[in-house]
């Protein structure tokens, strides 16, 4: 079945990816969550300064070791966590590697106090500690305005960044989006590692996303807590609830792929017989350009994209998320 999307805009005013916790389509792990099969073991940290803008000597001091990432998430206190400071790190290791199983591989939590409040980080992953690969981070959140101390953050508008979610709810991670990385066996990763995000929209200390994007969070967060505050890194496995209600939507694989991309003036999203859903497609810039409701048991959708610029266009179809290259 072919759907011939047609030009609008979107009903809702988000961005391309999944939104806080609650909201359809959401990916947060919570603490208690089933699929849960372990907790770091080990963690070393490289504490960032309070403030990399005129205050570059000044580190972070609230936690002094690694000591409170180790074990479970914490959710009867913001305070057990290690502070990273700007452009801070800690690396984690497990007791046994860390597998790419289906969906999800492991998640990790953040204290945010609720869902707005963001403090962000990259996540990369090895299999000696030396190799390290950056999961592909997208921040889409607009940088004409610096998003203050205490500012708040679209989630919609990020993903593939650790923080995303508020405490108890870690944000999850798919080693198979590192399958074609060289450097790395996703199948038998020792480190995970946890890089703070300095959330300027000044190129000259600002972070920036795998597409070249400035990640605008909030900043400067001038403390001895300042930076991302590191809770918890959990393994993942198949979740052994056996109500299928709690199992991970398939809505994750109903994406099969994308033809031609890149594409001319039309291009066909393949899709897997799953239940309905939805598509939409936006530009780097966050605008949401096509939105269509998608049956049961559809195959395809095709998109025209005679009007848009050449350029790259993001795809999402339930909670799968791709590319699109256009050039005329």
């Amino acid at each position: 079945m072919a759907l011939l999307l047609v030009c609008g805009v979107c009903a809702r005013a988000q961005g391309p990816f999944c939104g806080v916790v609650g909201t359809e389509g959401c990916t947060a792990v919570k603490f208690d969550d089933p699929r849960i099969t372990a907790w770091a073991t080990g963690c070393q940290v490289v504490f960032g300064p309070v403030d990399l803008r005129g205050h570059p000597d000044s580190i972070v001091s609230f936690a002094h070791t690694g000591d409170s990432a180790i074990g479970p998430a914490w959710t009867n206190s913001v305070y057990h966590v290690v502070p990273l400071g700007d452009g801070g790190m800690a690396t984690l290791t497990f007791a046994e590697p860390i597998r790419n199983v289906e969906g999800y591989d492991f998640a990790v939590f953040e204290n945010s106090f609720n869902d707005l409040f963001l403090e962000l980080a990259f996540v990369e992953v090895s299999s000696d500690g030396e190799r390290f690969v950056r999961f592909p981070a997208t921040s889409l959140t607009q940088t004409e305005t610096q998003i203050g101390s205490i500012g708040q953050i679209d989630a919609t508008y990020i993903n593939n960044l650790a923080g995303k979610y508020r405490g108890g709810y870690g944000t999850p991670f798919d080693l198979e989006e590192l399958r074609d990385s060289t450097g790395i066996d996703i199948d038998r990763i020792t480190h995970v590692r946890v890089v703070d995000v300095v959330g300027s929209i000044d190129p000259q200390y600002g972070s920036r996303d795998a597409y070249g994007h400035l990640v605008n969070d909030p900043w400067p967060t001038y403390s001895d807590r300042a930076g991302f505050d590191l809770d918890a890194v959990a393994v993942l496995g198949p979740s052994i609830d056996p109500d299928p209600a709690a199992i991970v939507t398939p809505q994750r694989n109903v994406l099969r792929g994308v033809y031609p991309n890149p594409a001319n003036d039309r291009t066909t999203v393949q899709l897997g017989a799953y239940k309905a859903t939805r598509i939409t497609v936006h530009d780097m810039s966050g605008r949401c350009l096509f939105e269509q409701s998608v049956p049961s048991g559809a195959s395809s959708v095709e998109v025209k994209t005679e009007a848009y610029p050449n350029g790259i266009y993001i795809l999402r179809v339930g909670d799968s998320v791709s590319k699109i290259a256009v050039r005329h």
